[in-house]
């Protein structure tokens, strides 16, 4: 595969919804991937931009509760065979 570039790694954002208590840290660390609901929910974006990429790494250390995790996304051509 000389010569021919990876795309880039996806990336996606779980919450542990047992261990999230919405205090909103990860909406101040990445507003355009989290959102405060008014009913009380937790709203975000499950695949993550590379450019928003930092900030979502920023908003799962911030999270005193450790309930974000932020993991490379499976691609649908990975495993495949060529």
């Amino acid at each position: 595969m000389i010569g021919r570039k990876r795309p880039p790694a996806r990336h996606q954002l779980s919450v542990d919804n047992d261990h999230c208590r919405r205090y909103g840290f990860c909406v101040a660390e990445a507003p355009e991937l989290f959102e405060l609901t008014t009913s009380g929910g937790l709203r975000y974006r499950r695949i993550v931009a590379q450019g928003q990429l930092e900030a979502a790494r920023a908003a799962a250390r911030i999270c005193p509760t450790l309930a974000i995790t932020l993991a490379e996304a499976e691609s649908p051509t990975r495993g495949r065979n060529r």
